[in-house]
């Protein structure tokens, strides 16, 4: 017996690849795009520790250096209140400090230091004590040994 005039028909199938494909290359854009938006994160995260590293390194030196400039001679007979400030601009980081007489034998320093930087913006304050030495031969301040330095926010 023979058999003539089966057909087989199949289904139609034309374009199952396409779609296949373009789904493909939409999650590989959407992977992609994660990543780089992910990179981005991290390079913003980067950049805004350096700065908050900057000024707290610019305040601190700040305060140190207003340390050192204090008149001391000058200082023992200034009544107590603020006796002096100082503002200078170092690049793209503005220092300022001022000096506060608080006691007859104390003075508070206190440095800020700011960044602005495009999108980003930093300030940092940092505080100093310190002694006027009795000694009118002695005209450096001296900070106090215990917990001269702090971080003011």
């Amino acid at each position: 017996m023979t058999v003539t005039g089966i057909e087989t028909v199949r289904p139609d199938r034309r374009g199952f690849a396409l779609v296949i494909v373009l789904l493909l290359m939409i999650l590989g854009s959407a992977l992609m795009f994660g990543a780089i938006n992910g990179s981005l994160t991290e390079t913003e995260t980067a950049r805004a520790g350096t700065i908050q590293r900057q000024v707290l390194v610019g305040a601190e030196s700040e305060a140190w250096n207003a340390l050192a400039a204090a008149d001391v001679r000058a200082l023992r007979y200034l009544p107590l209140g603020p006796v002096g400030a100082t503002s200078r601009s170092d690049g793209n980081i503005v220092l300022n400090a001022t000096v506060e007489k608080v006691d007859t034998s104390i003075v508070w320093i206190v440095a800020t230091a700011t960044i602005h930087g495009g999108s980003l913006a930093a300030r940092h304050r940092v505080g100093i004590t310190a002694l006027i030495p009795h000694d009118t031969t002695d005209f450096a301040l001296h900070p106090v040994p215990e917990r001269a330095w702090v971080e003011l926010f």
